[in-house]
């Protein structure tokens, strides 16, 4: 077995479930010290027990140039287990696919990253500046791994490759992503005297979560448009006989440029406006411990862009298309708090966060010798 497939196969076998991620990370630095390379362990403020690291890494060529990051995420959603028809810690190979959790999301980038790092420490003739590697943890929750690097100025470099899990074209912008909340207020009274006494807030509530999925959105020619979207609703009585008084929705926003915390707040207080609830209504950005993604798109023409295309049809023979997510992932945090562009492409396959995970190991191999050819074209 290749090496690169023996650590995708061997990362695969780790549990790195959100919460869980010191056995990866410790993996991961255990094969950067293999291979030369001093690894750097980084842990957000939350994470108390310490089983929650990050890992970067620095390799330098010892002469001038610039600096690509390579990066990805150790951290995997959680596993069903009654619904798996194999032990998702076990990769398991049936036909072309291999399955697995962490299979196509995304260890198989992980091992593209280490073996990458691998092949230039060993021939650091081949390029100049320098190689990070970072390994972080809590992506598929808050990104609390990410903006801990940044927030450590760990981060720097010129061009970035997030190894995330998309073989068949080139992600070069993303959409941003907003929570807020929306608490409405009704008035308590006896559920007898109702309707003539109290004011039921579940009423107003779905009239404005009705209201706010009718909010139009702005435009841009790749992204397309943001989106409202009504995804939850807490509040109501259950033990007495009492008009609900209090109700709140929670929205997800997702924004492309030119939409912001501001003018998604104004949308929803004009909205209470119109349907006179203004007096009835609170609006707000949900608290969350770590920054909100905003969008962002880099050019199709960038070199970066061209140098991994071009790095693909050598590879492949074929042509890799450039796209634009409708989501958001660590490479918002990159292009928008770090000013890095950076593309996102790394081996892909089927049921992403779903039972029966699987990924492809022709795309492993092959997403190694484009990551490779990718860094020599531009440091080189």
């Amino acid at each position: 077995m290749d090496t690169v497939i023996k650590r995708w196969y061997d990362l695969i076998s780790i549990d790195s479930v959100d919460g869980h991620e010191i056995n990866a990370a410790n993996y991961v630095a255990e094969v950067l010290r293999g291979m030369g390379i001093e690894p750097h362990y980084s842990y957000f403020p939350d994470d108390k027990e310490r089983q929650r690291p990050s890992v970067w890494c620095e390799l330098d060529s010892g002469k001038p140039g610039k600096t690509m990051l390579l990066i990805g995420h150790i951290d995997t959603v959680e596993v069903n287990l009654k619904n798996w028809n194999t032990n998702p810690f076990k990769p398991t190979e049936i036909g072309d696919k291999v399955y697995g959790r962490g299979a196509m999301d995304m260890k198989g980038g992980l091992a593209d990253i280490l073996c990458t790092l691998e092949y230039f420490a060993h021939h650091k003739d081949e390029f100049s500046g320098k190689l990070v590697g970072c390994f972080v943890s809590d992506e598929e929750i808050l990104s609390k791994g990410t903006y801990q690097l940044v927030d450590e100025d760990n981060i720097h470099a010129d061009y970035a490759i997030m190894a995330e899990c998309r073989y068949d074209n080139v992600a070069v912008g993303f959409r941003g992503r907003l929570s807020f909340e929306v608490i409405v207020h009704g008035r308590a009274g006896h559920t007898c005297r109702y309707p003539e006494s109290g004011e039921n807030a579940i009423i107003l509530a779905g009239k404005m979560a009705e209201a706010i999925e009718a909010l139009p959105t702005a435009t841009h020619p790749k992204l397309e448009k943001g989106t409202w979207c009504v995804r939850y609703i807490e509040g109501g009585t259950t033990a007495t006989l009492t008009v609900p008084d209090t109700v709140l929705l929670f929205l997800d926003r997702y924004v492309v440029p030119g939409e912001n915390e501001e003018s998604c707040l104004k949308q929803l207080t004009e909205a209470a406006d119109k349907l006179g609830l203004k007096d009835k209504v609170e609006v707000r950005l949900k608290p969350r411990s770590s920054p909100y993604m905003k969008s962002f798109a880099i050019p199709e023409d960038h070199e970066l862009v061209l140098a991994l295309q071009d790095s693909f049809t050598e590879v492949t023979g074929e042509k890799l298309p450039c796209a634009y997510d409708p989501s958001v992932c660590d490479s918002n945090i990159l292009a928008v708090s770090l000013g890095i562009p950076v593309v996102t492409f790394g081996p892909s396959g089927g049921n992403m966060h779903g039972d029966n995970e699987y990924g492809y190991p022709y795309q492993v191999r092959n997403c190694l010798d484009i990551y490779i050819k990718t860094v020599k074209k531009l440091l080189g």
